[in-house]
This record gives structure tokens, sequence and C-alpha cells, in this order.
């Protein structure tokens, strides 16, 4: 049930009209560090982080929620597998767009979203 979940968020995330494979970086074992073209294609503040910010905040709260309320785990256990599984799957999504997504890019910027959101649920949870 949960790759599920994670397969629908990975679908509302994905977009047909990216920039095409550059074949040089495609064929490098490793992700390449963003350049000025990759920045044109990939704002700081574009709709894209709003979605990754937005998704880790939400996964973390009820993942968190979750395992304390209906799993009975203690909160010192529970937010940082809540924050670990966000993160795992922000990054399963960046390693999936460069080696499958119609972009074949590896964004820092949409991992530096996902943490900012995991960040402002960890301090929501603490509030």
């Amino acid at each position: 049930m949960t790759w599920l979940l994670v397969v629908a968020g990975l679908g509302c995330c994905l977009q047909a009209s990216e920039v095409p494979v550059n074949a040089e970086r495609a064929l490098l074992p490793w992700p390449v560090p963003e350049d000025r073209e990759a920045a044109k294609v990939d704002p700081w503040l574009g709709y894209d982080k709003v979605q990754h910010l937005t998704f880790s905040f939400l996964w973390t709260l009820s993942s968190q929620y979750a395992l304390e309320q209906k799993a009975g785990w203690r909160p010192g256990r529970a937010w940082p597998l809540a924050a670990g599984t966000s993160a795992a799957v922000g990054l399963a999504k960046e390693l999936y767009d460069w080696k499958v997504g119609p972009s074949r890019r590896f964004s820092y910027r949409d991992l530096v979203a996902d943490g900012l959101g995991i960040a402002l649920a960890v301090g929501f949870i603490f509030l």
C-alpha cells in the first residue's frame, strides 16, 4: 500500500515538457551538478519546489502521527523515522528522475525543498 502512495505521489510531480537529455551527462555514473542552463529550467521558486516542500511536510507529519497515535510509538522514536522515510522518498524520486524520468536530470534544488519541508514538519511536531 505504501508503494502505491509513493507511485501516485511521484506521478503528480512528473511533467512531460522537460528539457531533453544531454547525451554527455547521460553517460556519467553520477548526477552532475547543475549548470546555468539547468538553473533556467529548474528555478528555485518554481511550482515543482512547492510540490516537493508540501509532499515532504505532509509525509513527515502524517507518518509521525500514524506511528505515535496508531502504532503506539514514543514521540522520540516516531519523528526520526517519519523524517527519514520522507527524505528517502524524496531522494528516490530524484534518482528516478535522473535514471528514468523524462528530464533525465537530478535536481539538488528539489532535495533542498524536500529538506525544508521535513524541517518545517519537525518544527511543527515540537511546537
